[in-house]
């Protein structure tokens, strides 16, 4: 269930246009597109917000925005 449910998650991003100065830099260093950038250091390593800002170099608020701008919401801690 849980693959299935990443799977799902993963499908839903969006192409994220009017790409900032930032977000070029990025993609040219490390070679991909943010979004996948994103997708691969918040779902697969599970990265937390300010990790991801601390290993790109920018604000923990940036990293906010653009998840926001591909579409993926911030993880909830499960209680259960």
């Amino acid at each position: 269930i849980l693959r299935y449910a990443l799977k799902s998650f993963i499908l839903k991003l969006k192409k994220i246009t009017n790409k900032t100065k930032s977000m070029q830099a990025i993609e040219t260093k490390l070679g991909e597109d943010i979004e996948e950038i994103l997708r691969r250091l918040f779902v697969e390593e599970h990265l937390s917000q300010a990790e991801i800002a601390k290993r790109l170099n920018i604000s923990y608020a940036t990293v906010y925005s653009w998840l926001r701008q591909a579409g993926v919401r911030s993880r909830k801690l499960d209680v259960s």
